[in-house]
Formats: C-alpha cells, sequence, structure tokens
C-alpha cells in the first residue's frame, strides 16, 4: 500500500469510531439545544435526510 493510500483509508474500526463518536456529539447537542431549535426540528430533520441521501447515492456512483 502507498503511503499516499494509508492517509486516505480509514480501518473499519476507525470509522466505526468516527461515526459513533459524531451520533453522539450530535444527540448530546441536541438535549443541550432543544428548548432553542426545537421547533426547527422537523425542518433539521428533512435537511438531514437529503443531505445524507445525496452523499450515499455519490458514494454508492463512485462505487458502482
Amino acid at each position: 500500500m502507498k503511503s499516499s493510500e494509508k492517509l486516505t483509508k480509514a480501518k473499519y474500526i476507525e470509522w466505526q469510531a468516527s461515526l459513533w463518536g459524531a451520533c453522539a456529539i450530535a444527540f448530546g447537542l441536541g438535549i443541550l439545544l432543544s428548548n432553542y431549535i426545537g421547533q426547527f426540528a422537523i425542518v433539521l430533520i428533512l435537511v438531514g435526510i437529503v443531505l445524507h441521501g445525496w452523499g450515499m447515492y455519490k458514494m454508492h456512483k463512485r462505487n458502482k
């Protein structure tokens, strides 16, 4: 494996740690800010769905 590939390819456990860490941060921020952004929850969820869907589509298209 080239040194440049080592920088761009994460091990599965590293990817999982990053994913679950981001989820924990987002969940904690959601709890802390629920009184302030609660009225925008549906909008934020819809934006998240669109962004996630776009990202997954682009990854699937790239990996075909």
